[in-house]
């Protein structure tokens, strides 16, 4: 399982780099990478050059140019895909995600962002095709809705740990 952090935006909602927005004296980028890793990936990729990841191909194309320009670096297998700008996310939750393999994406209800992705011929196919669409043609829910996922029920699951923060008051109300 490979984990992956969406950090290559340009989080020009917030104001400043998202991914080094700092909680409990981490950098969101490395308490993200830290969860992924609790959670059982034996390696993490970072999407975005700024991060020293791997840089975007498809610019202005959203998490889906992240997610498309890390497979193009990647062998196929099981990816567990995080935005860095989920500064509640717990291991827990991701773990839920890794083990539902029933479909080629699992996703939380209502939320598209964190999956787990089965990165293969038909995924690859299907991100080729929607980095060339636009809009909500090329959305992560997209990508859900081509290849099939499975979609776990929100029951236990803490609403706060789904939560992610574009914009400072979505930062401050999600860290009081």
């Amino acid at each position: 399982m490979i984990g992956v952090i969406l950090a290559g935006g340009r989080s020009s909602r917030m104001g400043e780099d998202k991914a080094m927005l700092r909680i409990g004296g981490r950098t969101l980028l490395e308490r993200t990478r830290e969860v992924l890793v609790d959670a059982g990936a034996g390696e993490v990729v970072v999407s975005g050059a700024a991060h020293g990841g791997i840089a975007d191909r498809w610019t202005d194309k959203g998490p889906i140019g992240g997610i498309a320009s890390v497979a193009a670096a990647l062998d196929d297998g099981e990816l567990l895909i995080v935005p860095v700008d989920m500064p509640h996310v717990d291991a827990p939750t991701l773990m839920r995600l890794r083990d539902e393999r029933r479909m080629r994406a699992t996703r939380w209800a209502g939320h598209p962002l964190p999956m787990r992705l089965t990165l293969d011929a038909m995924t690859r196919a299907t991100l080729a095709e929607l980095v060339e669409l636009d809009g909500r043609a090329c959305s992560v829910s997209a990508l859900q809705a081509r290849i099939g996922v499975a979609t776990l029920s929100l029951g236990g699951t803490t609403p706060l740990a789904l939560s992610n923060c574009n914009t400072p008051d979505e930062w401050r109300e999600a860290n009081p």
